[in-house]
């Protein structure tokens, strides 16, 4: 596991210095107006994002996958803190997360599927999210909530959304796949991805270190 994470580290940073070398130019890029359209999006940034700079967006997700592998290997050594009941919250929080929960999580997915027509997308949808997730967990103590949550569901979200993620990028770097349809199921990826990784290193922390 050691190796394997030093080897994935040399690898990324060969990757960064590799691509700051200059030795190799860049080719000029065009009109951003005519990538948008190309993409089927209205948002630029959603365009260059998931389409032309796709293979940056993976990275970035990757970078974030092994993020979460740190923290489970970092925390296993550590002892399980069963023992330590959870601080007793107000019953207007639990009240607030009852009510606000929809509404983040509604609103979470709606930023996610219209990243390519306005601001938003799968990153900060993915974030909004697993705050709505650490609310609910303030309200009910995060150890009960993950006997409520499937965590086998959770598991194949996180591992099944990344795999998506890469066929998807893959067939759109090598097949020439475009529209908005992949950038639409793009963003809902990284929102599952995102999302329930907050939850497992919410989880993990408080497995190890207590609850919140």
């Amino acid at each position: 596991m050691r190796r394997g994470a030093w080897l994935a580290t040399l690898t990324l940073g060969g990757l960064i210095g590799w691509a700051t070398t200059g030795l190799f130019p860049r080719p000029p890029l065009p009109p951003w107006e005519a990538v948008t359209s190309q993409w089927g999006a209205r948002n630029a940034v959603a365009a260059v994002v998931l389409g032309a700079r796709l293979y940056d967006t993976l990275l970035e997700v990757l970078v974030f996958s092994m993020a979460l592998v740190g923290v489970r290997w970092a925390l296993r050594p550590l002892p399980q803190t069963e023992g330590r009941p959870p601080v007793a919250e107000s019953p207007l929080l639990e009240r607030a997360a009852d009510v606000l929960l929809p509404a983040i999580g509604v609103f979470g997915v709606y930023l996610a599927a219209s990243g390519h027509l306005g601001p938003g997308g799968g990153f900060p949808a993915g974030a909004i999210l697993g705050s709505g997730l650490l609310l609910l967990a303030l309200a009910r103590g995060i150890r009960a909530l993950a006997r409520e949550l499937p965590q086998p569901l959770l598991s194949r979200l996180e591992y099944g959304g990344l795999a998506a993620l890469i066929v998807l990028g893959g067939g759109s770097l090598t097949l020439g796949w475009r529209g908005a349809w992949l950038l639409v199921l793009a963003n809902l990826l990284i929102l599952a991805k995102v999302s329930t990784g907050a939850w497992v290193v919410l989880e993990h922390f408080a497995a190890h270190r207590g609850e919140v």
